[in-house]
């Protein structure tokens, strides 16, 4: 995929999360102090993803942006749902 292709692709998927957010923001009248982290860590993990695109396009090598929280227990019972489904993905792939 092209750099910038995939870079717009990025930050199409982050207005999607911004507006998902905004949401459930709003239903469930979170505190400001909680939105604001949300969305720092919505930041971190786009300029990260972004930075990986531009290494992978031949850019230079970067550091990798540091990692601060655990996430709530209810992301990271997706995080290891996505895990086991890339984990069972590989599975297929080297059996097949």
């Amino acid at each position: 995929m092209e750099k910038r292709h995939s870079t717009t692709v990025l930050g199409e998927m982050l207005r999607e999360q911004i507006c998902c957010l905004g949401r459930i923001v709003a239903r469930h009248q979170v505190p400001d102090d909680v939105v604001w982290e949300i969305a720092k860590g919505f930041d971190l993990i786009y300029q990260r993803a972004r930075r990986q695109v531009e290494a992978s396009a031949g850019g230079p090598e970067l550091p990798p942006l540091p990692y601060r929280m655990e996430p709530h227990p209810g992301l990271t019972y997706l995080l290891e749902k996505l895990d086991l489904e890339a984990s069972a993905k590989a599975g297929e792939a080297s059996r097949g």
